[in-house]
Parts: C-alpha cells; structure tokens; sequence
C-alpha cells in the first residue's frame, strides 16, 4: 500500500508540473502579441500609420490578428481584375486586418478590401462624416473610413475600383481629436500596401496623412 500511495504522490506531482507548464505556456502565447508596426505584415510600418494605429489601440499595445487574410486579398482582387464585367456580382470585404488586443482579446477594429462596381457619388453623408483628399473618394466619421480608388494591374487585367473599409470596434474607445484623421491614414497606408502588392497604376492614394478636403 505504501509504495501505491507513493507512486500516486508522484503522479500527482507529475500533473501538477505539466499544469505549470501548461499556464506557462499560456502566458507565453498571450505575450505573443505584435506592437503596432508590426501586425498585418508591417503594413502599419510607417511614422504616420503606426502612430495612428497606437493612438486609437492604446500606446505600446501588443495586439493580434487572428482572422486577417492578406493573401487572400491579392488572390482574390487578381481574380476579379480578369473576370469580365457581364460576369461580376457584388464583392463582400475581405479581411485584410482584422486586430485584437493580446490577452483580452478586446476588438480593436477590422480592415477588408473588396472590388466596387462603382464609387459612390453625392454628398449625403458630409453631415456626419469628413472628406479627405486621396483615391477617388475617401471618408471618415466616427468609427468608420472608407477609400475608394482605381487599379489597373499589368496585363491582360482590366482596370477595377477598390474600396478599402475601416471599421473601429464599438467597445475601442479611442474617440478624441484626430481620431477621423487616425483612421483614414490607416485606411491609406493599408490601401498604398495593396495597391503596391497588387502592381495598381492610377490608384491617386496620397503618401502619409491625406489632407481634409476643401
């Protein structure tokens, strides 16, 4: 019985170890998170765009993107610059980047690509979003921007219309001055890193911080 009850100590030792083990591991797997110039491949790599993205995630925030497709994007976006128009149907977004805050996994916000049939014309939403100069039509309002420019890939490709949205989780809540201008230079650095990805000539995306339109 004694060396029973011994070996049943031992076990339990043993499980014990493999439970600190398995907590450890955990805890590792939360610090794996990525500063902000680094998620999504470094899209975010610029002064301007990883400035943007840790005011509205939070300074030094170490974020995941579980979820985003980049490759995806391009594979999908190519398809679409050869498929000929009579054949085309609505293109639902594709995850691009999609961020959560490590450890909490608190949604930061998302950003897709998708080809547009058209872009948008009237003013309507002046009233409660801002424009700004880059592409063919940009915005951005509280928890939202949005870009729309042209792509002529290389050959045999016809020239199509992107559209890039960024939308701001509810329960992010970075609202403070700036924050439209945050927003639509993470759009525009997401949107310049596909459009060069992709080969895009035309596109009319500004470098840096896109200046409120007059």
């Amino acid at each position: 019985m004694t060396a029973i009850r011994a070996r049943g100590v031992w076990a339990g030792l043993v499980l014990l170890a493999l439970s600190a083990t398995s907590c450890s591991s955990g805890g590792d797997d939360v610090a794996k998170g990525q500063p902000a110039s680094e998620v999504c491949g470094g899209f975010a790599g610029e002064p301007a765009a990883a400035s943007a993205l840790e005011a509205i995630a939070g300074k030094g925030a170490s974020l995941t993107s579980d979820g985003s497709e980049p490759e995806r994007v391009l594979t999908d976006l190519r398809q679409a610059a050869r498929t000929p128009q009579p054949g085309k149907k609505r293109m639902k977004g594709i995850p691009f980047c999609t961020l959560e805050t490590a450890g909490d996994e608190k949604n930061v916000l998302g950003i897709t690509f998708r080809e547009a049939l058209a872009v948008p014309t009237g003013d309507s939403v002046k009233e409660f979003a801002t424009f700004y100069s880059t592409g063919r039509r940009a915005t951005s309002s509280d928890l939202h921007a949005s870009i729309y420019f042209t792509c002529q890939m290389p050959a045999p490709a016809h020239a199509i219309v992107l559209d890039v949205e960024l939308e701001r989780a509810d329960e992010n809540e970075a609202d403070h001055p700036g924050i439209r201008d945050e927003q639509i230079t993470l759009a525009n650095t997401a949107a310049r890193k596909v459009a060069a990805e992709l080969g895009c000539a035309g596109t009319e995306l500004v470098e840096g911080v896109p200046a409120a339109a007059r």
